[in-house]
Parts: structure tokens; C-alpha cells; sequence
């Protein structure tokens, strides 16, 4: 089954970040070996870090036509900082990754199964 996989943090980490700080460089590498594993074990299926949610924009309904608005959906201390979509075997399986992440950086994951193949997918009002 295949799971979206948000990852959260908070804003004012974003903007203070240095990408030469021994934490940055420690959280990088805890990715790229994280990535080669789920490659390995073929349940990577992508995964992607976001730009700064000052460039984020969104299309909401408007009187007559959508209008487009900058920033999130919602106002929030949390960004969206990256995603991650993986098929893996069973719901534990990637609550143990998402446990993993969060230990290792400290980011809020946010675990969504994909509809198709969702238990209850094919109902009416799924």
C-alpha cells in the first residue's frame, strides 16, 4: 500500500537555518541514508524537499473566478518542508519510518494513506 508522508517544521527553524551548522549536515546525511535504504528495499517511490513557503501560493474559489493568493493553505507555525510518497507492506512498517524521521531531525510526519488501495477506498464516501 502506498503512503504520503509530510514532513513539518516550524518556520522559524526554516528561516534560521544554516546549512553549514554540524546539525544541518547531520540531518542530510540521515536522509540520503535513509533514501538509499527504502531504495534498496524498493519502497521508495519518490521524495522530495519543498522551496520556502514564501513562494507558495494557492488557488481558492472567487467570485466567478479562482483567485490566487500567496502563501499555505493555512496559517500556521508549521511549513510543509517535504514529502514523501512510499508503498510499503503494512501500516507499521511505515509508522516505523515515519518514527525513525522524526527521531533522527525532529520533524512532525504526517502518515496519509494513498486512496487507491486504501482499506475503504472503494466505498461511497470515501
Amino acid at each position: 500500500m502506498k503512503y504520503l508522508l509530510l514532513a513539518y517544521a516550524k518556520l522559524a527553524d526554516w528561516d534560521a537555518m544554516d546549512v553549514t551548522s554540524p546539525e544541518f549536515q547531520a540531518a542530510c546525511e540521515f536522509y540520503a541514508d535513509l533514501t538509499a535504504e527504502l531504495t534498496a528495499t524498493g519502497e521508495l517511490v519518490t521524495t522530495e524537499g519543498l522551496a520556502h513557503p514564501s513562494l507558495t501560493r494557492t488557488v481558492r474559489p472567487g467570485d466567478g473566478a479562482p483567485t490566487v493568493v500567496d502563501g499555505p493553505y493555512a496559517e500556521s507555525k508549521e511549513v510543509l518542508a517535504s514529502f514523501a510518497i512510499l508503498d510499503c507492506a503494512s501500516h507499521d512498517r511505515v509508522m516505523a519510518i515515519a518514527a525513525r524521521i522524526t527521531e533522527a531531525v525532529g520533524d512532525a510526519i504526517e502518515v496519509r494513506p494513498i486512496m487507491a488501495g486504501a482499506p475503504g477506498a472503494d466505498e461511497p464516501g470515501a
